[in-house]
């Protein structure tokens, strides 16, 4: 009974979420591991191969589709190895993102930026991560809702904090919008390059020996 509840909440909780921040699939009637916005950024300066983005500058806002994360750790309860599929499932998102931030809403937004614990080897991707202002409400506020997402999503939640607690720090993940073009944007014809380097990296630092899939 409880679960079900908790489920139902998730449910509406995601629904709204998307209504309220405008989420747009970057690719529709496709599944992928990335939402898309445009969003006026907020938080402090940073800056990413020579773009500096300070407060109120447009940027394309990244978000997790939190569905397919759920599946992925239903399928497997194993963080590591769910983490190795993520960093696949990403990659393989990334010609469709390349393609979706051309679009004329994004064309004033020079750089990419998201908030999440899915971060390890996506620096192969073409990211960079940075860390969370620690002392801002902001990020207090963001580490508690990732970490009961996280516990809807997976009942063993709390196991997997104990266990992987510094694998599950939530960082900035940043890119410039013509780097993620310049590197993903192809041909209609040129198919998706898989994900065998940067999921074999991340399994590397983390001790799990994983195969590409065919």
């Amino acid at each position: 009974m409880r679960k079900r509840v908790l489920r139902r909440i998730f449910d509406v909780w995601e629904l709204m979420f998307h209504k309220i921040n405008h989420l747009e699939d970057i690719e529709p009637g496709v599944e992928h591991l990335f939402y898309i916005t445009r969003r006026k950024y907020l938080g402090r300066t940073f800056s990413v191969d020579g773009v500096s983005v300070k407060r109120f500058d447009p940027v394309v806002e990244l978000h997790i589709n939190n569905t397919l994360v759920e599946r992925r750790l239903r399928e497997d309860e194993n963080i590591v190895r769910a983490m190795v599929q993520l960093i696949r499932q990403a990659r393989q998102s990334l010609p469709a993102l390349a393609n979706a931030i051309q679009g004329e809403k994004y064309r004033d937004a020079e750089v990419l930026y998201g908030i999440t614990f899915i971060h390890r080897g996506i620096d192969r991707l073409g990211f960079q991560t940075l860390p969370l202002n620690e002392r801002s409400l902001t990020t207090r506020l963001t580490k508690w809702h990732l970490r009961n997402v996280l516990k809807m999503l997976n009942p063993h939640a709390d196991d997997i904090f104990r266990t992987h607690s510094g694998m599950l720090e939530p960082r900035l993940v940043v890119a410039t919008k013509a780097g993620m073009i310049a590197r993903y944007q192809s041909p209609p014809d040129a198919g998706v390059e898989t994900a065998k380097g940067p999921a074999a990296d991340y399994a590397a630092t983390s001790g799990y020996s994983v195969t590409a899939e065919p």
